[in-house]
């Protein structure tokens, strides 16, 4: 879970984060509004019947937000409402959120972290509001690539509003650029050559201060991360074909054996900790940060600069570079691709007959994603000022440097709603614009560079929901990588990875092939490279 102070700051890189700048109607907010579009569903009469509107989403930030907040004031007046935000910490929200659906007493919104089980069961059972007829009403909506609308349907329908994510700009590997010139050596190319730097890192003293206190590289419990280097290797990616023509996770392809061959043998040679498969993801990310090792993940999207100012206070010399995805035999190279989305909204199924009511929702919502160029985003943008609550209240300016009011004071309208802009496209995100250290600022530049020079691979089990996936899929995968982490610390041999492949088809694995593939099948869906 992230921690509150982290989520608040993290709001303000997405609102002061860099966009290139774009001058398609769809993207400029002075021309994006959607009650003068004369798209309305039928029987809605825009902004003139004050309608009530009632939300309910999950948030990292303590204390949350006050339900009658400035910012509330200002969404109700400047859309005609009476919103009634309600935020639940996420630590109990996952345990809330059900017991609100089981009553049939819930909100006219609700926010879920994505289109799992959950939401796939409650659309089942006709919960929600079917949103297809909508959808070409709003420039934002409009702009949603089909392979996150495909993410959003049951049975055919779209259920649910996706929250902006990049595809790309994920976690990806990152190195010691200035461990490796102490030690004569480049960054890798492949899992041999990647060896050979991890080993060196551990052994050759690549800080230079005389002690023995370096790794190569880091694992946390659950075998995080992944260390793929490529989606021919990723674990998570739905990329190759078994022997019958199916389509199967990587966690189970005979090309992750490297990977998981390369890891056994850092383990050996010392080069992970002996710890690893007990320590914690958090505890990993404090020591990289703190010199202790050298080939980490990190994202170049929604990151504060603290960590990297950690990492110069303990190395004032730290440089860090990008590993590029290494070239498969198959000829790709590329990493696996993001959702495209992270957290989404659902509209109750009781909204039906009301269109003035969802028309109105959905008219906020498209406001509140509308894309703003980073050149606009000043007190004299009209519409971003707004979002943020006016210039000197919500937010001031100080040095040049946007800074923003507590989260828990509700001065922004922009806590409320939506934290994302929808960009036209990812590397509309100019990340090292945003970043405000020269540490991340120079990372960020070269991820920039690396990902314009690659494609994403679309994962296409983020397409389909299948009811024996969603039932089988976690205690299915909770095996495989338990006796992968064996294999790694040597408590078996990675030989033996075919007896560990049928053992996952006879635990249902084979069960959740047939399934998945059959709605490949019948949707024409495949993975495809973006």
């Amino acid at each position: 879970m992230r921690n509150p102070m982290v989520i608040r700051l993290i709001l303000t890189v997405a609102l002061i984060g860099s966009l290139t700048a774009c001058t398609d109607e769809t993207t400029d907010p002075a021309k994006a509004n959607p009650t003068d579009n004369g798209k309305l569903p039928p029987g809605s009469d825009g902004k003139s019947k004050k309608v009530t509107i009632t939300y309910l989403d999950g948030t990292y930030a303590s204390p949350v937000p006050p339900p009658d907040g400035p910012g509330v004031k200002m969404i109700n007046e400047k859309f005609n409402v009476d919103y009634k935000a309600e935020f639940i910490p996420f630590a109990e929200y996952a345990q809330k959120l059900p017991v609100r659906m089981a009553s049939g007493d819930f909100p006219d919104v609700i926010g879920m972290e994505s289109a799992d089980s959950r939401f796939f069961k409650w659309a089942k059972k006709g919960a929600f509001l079917p949103l297809d007829s909508y959808i070409d009403n709003y420039p934002t909506l409009r702009m949603v690539p089909d392979y996150v609308w495909d993410a959003m349907k049951v049975d055919g329908k779209i259920y649910g509003i996706p929250r902006y994510f990049p595809v790309q700009y994920g976690k990806t590997p990152l190195i010691r650029k200035d461990w490796l010139d102490n030690l004569g050596l480049k960054v890798p190319t492949n899992f041999e050559e990647l060896k050979k730097v991890a080993i060196a890192f551990t052994k050759n003293d690549p800080d230079g201060n005389g002690k023995d206190d370096t790794y190569g590289i880091m694992l946390a419990m659950g075998i995080q991360y992944d260390y793929d280097f490529g989606v021919n290797w990723n674990p998570a990616a739905w990329y190759h074909k078994n022997k019958e023509g199916q389509i199967i996770p990587g966690v189970i392809a005979e090309e992750s054996k490297e990977r998981i061959q390369m890891l056994a043998d850092l383990y050996k040679e010392g080069a992970i900790p002996k710890d690893w498969a007990v320590t914690k993801i958090g505890d990993v990310k404090k020591a990289f940060y703190a010199g202790k090792f050298g080939i980490f993940y990190e994202q170049a999207y929604d990151k504060w600069p603290t960590d990297f100012r950690t990492l110069k206070s303990v190395n004032p010399n730290a440089e860090l570079v990008p590993i590029p995805p290494f070239k498969a035999p198959d000829g790709s190279q590329g990493f696996n691709g993001l959702s495209g989305y992270f957290q989404i909204f659902a509209l109750s199924s009781k909204m039906k007959d009301d269109p003035d009511k969802v028309s109105r929702f959905l008219e906020m919502n498209d406001y509140f994603r509308t894309f703003i160029p980073l050149e606009q985003r000043t007190p004299a943008n009209a519409n971003y000022d707004w979002l943020n609550g006016k210039n000197g209240v919500g937010y001031k300016i100080v040095n040049g440097s946007q800074e923003n009011s507590d989260f828990s004071q509700g001065l922004q309208p922009r806590f409320y709603l939506e934290s994302r802009f929808w960009a036209p496209n990812d590397d509309a995100n100019e990340v090292s614009k945003v970043a405000v250290d020269p540490l991340q600022k120079s990372l960020f530049s070269s991820m920039e560079t690396m990902f314009k020079s690659y494609k994403a691979y679309i994962n296409p089990i983020n397409r389909i929901k299948s009811e024996i996936y969603m039932e089988k899929w976690a205690e299915l995968e909770q095996y495989v990588r338990d006796e992968q982490a064996k294999m790694i610390i040597g408590q078996a041999s990675v030989n033996e990875w075919d007896g560990m492949v049928q053992r996952f088809l006879d635990k249902g694995g084979k069960e959740v092939l047939d399934d998945v593939n059959k709605l490949f099948k019948e949707k024409g869906i495949k993975g495809e490279w973006k």
